[in-house]
């Protein structure tokens, strides 16, 4: 970084609430270079922030990225800057947004239901997502970070009892939304998933939530990610529990996702140029499709007249998900807004490897719909076009001219026909 310098120190991947001391702790040479770098138009400076081209960066602006930093002592060589670079294998081990407790006296009041309209089968059916913010009659949800809800029965927060759950089987079934994430960008995630909660303990968040993540104090179990993403990405991924990772003997359920299915930035970005603009409204639709007992998800993304078709599956995790997990009983349905600066193992591709800020802005999901696979119609069997045809009038006939088969009949369609499957004799009439 500094040629000729002498200067070396450690930057902590940080917040703004510590850069008062860091900028402390700075050499001179080393702000003054990160604040050229910034300048310089460099991905280290915060999403959404840009220079004026007259090097009028501040040194708090610079600041901002320096969670992507870290200066390297080599034995007194000269130190350099590393970037760190997360992977989708990089996935932190905290965030998932907070639960919702409210009410007074467990009684939850009107504004605090959530009362969600879902169409199941061309049929209104009344929900609830506690604490959410439902708008357009029931028919949307309002997204803003950190809270994360859960699909009800009936206006509680009461997370103990499995009973109170609204969890649809899935299986043989496609869930559809309408969705707009207009500026909900890089460091955001807006997700709805599904998990086999609630466990038996109440967990550091008193709400008996569990995921494939097995979070210390949280609860360990099965978790399929049905959607997850921003206006820069979108990404389904499966996290099933069959305790046999080879090279994670500690793993009960996998991590990092087997299988996964992520979007290219060609397909989906925000802006022009991509088959779906993630800053405006799309539709999301994921049928479970069942083909001889196995698992397939399919999931469609249109935009007027665009569609992404993204396919997972068959495979060995995901049937155990099927399997060994709960989809055939149902499972836990959970929705939410968080935020994070190192969502780099979501929306990397797009954003870069550098400390992201979410901009906080609102997401929303409409027209919530549940709709029953038709099972595909087998494909006729292809019939064989009329035979030639020979000179004057000849009908299939059998025992005479005046036991003919009808006209336009499949026997009457050639002597092939005729003398072969219906058994007759060509006869000139």
């Amino acid at each position: 970084l500094a040629q000729g310098s002498s200067h070396s120190a450690v930057f902590p991947f940080s917040v703004r609430g510590s850069l008062q001391r860091e900028r402390a702790a700075m050499s001179p040479i080393v702000l003054r270079a990160i604040v050229g770098l910034s300048c310089a138009g460099s991905v280290l400076a915060a999403p959404g922030r840009s220079c004026n081209g007259d090097a009028a960066c501040s040194a708090d602006e610079a600041l901002d990225g320096l969670s992507a930093l870290q200066t390297v002592s080599q034995g007194g060589q000269h130190g350099h800057l590393a970037m760190r670079n997360s992977t989708s294998k990089d996935r932190p081990m905290s965030g998932r947004g907070v639960p919702f407790f409210g009410g007074k006296g467990g009684e939850l009041g009107a504004h605090e239901e959530g009362k969600l309209l879902i169409e199941e089968d061309g049929v209104l059916k009344t929900y609830y997502l506690p604490g959410a913010t439902i708008e357009d009659d029931g028919k949307t949800v309002k997204f803003t970070p950190p809270l994360r809800f859960y699909l009800m029965k009936e206006p509680t927060t009461d997370y103990s009892d499995a009973a109170k759950f609204y969890k649809p089987i899935f299986p043989g079934k496609t869930f559809t939304v309408d969705m707009k994430l207009e500026n909900v960008g890089c460091g955001c995630n807006v997700n709805f998933y599904l998990v086999d909660m609630p466990v038996a303990e109440a967990g550091k968040d008193n709400d008996h939530y569990c995921d494939g993540q097995c979070f210390d104090g949280l609860g360990c179990c099965a978790e399929f990610d049905m959607n997850e993403g921003n206006n820069a990405v979108q990404q389904i991924t499966n996290h099933a529990c069959t305790n046999d990772y080879d090279g994670h003997p500690d793993w009960a359920c996998h991590k990092w996702g087997e299988p996964e299915v992520k979007v290219s930035p060609w397909e989906f970005a925000g802006g022009r140029g991509h088959t779906i603009d993630g800053d405006k409204p799309f539709t999301f639709s994921q049928e479970f499709r069942m083909t001889a007992g196995q698992l397939q998800i399919i999931t469609t993304i249109t935009q007027g007249e665009a569609k992404l078709v993204k396919t997972m599956g068959p495979n060995a995790q995901l049937q155990a998900m099927l399997e060994t997990g709960s989809l055939l009983k149902g499972m836990t349905f959970v929705t939410g807004y968080w935020t994070a600066p190192d969502m780099n193992w979501l929306d990397g591709e797009v954003c870069g490897g550098g400390a992201e800020s979410c901009s906080g802005a609102p997401a929303y999901i409409s027209n919530w719909r549940i709709t029953t696979n038709s099972e595909a119609p087998p494909a006729p069997e292809p019939q064989p076009g009329p035979g030639p045809q020979p000179e004057g009038n000849f009908m299939c006939c059998w025992g005479g001219p005046g036991h003919c088969s009808e006209k336009g009949s499949w026997c009457n369609k050639g002597e092939q026909e005729c003398t072969g499957s219906c058994q007759g004799a060509w006869t000139s009439v």
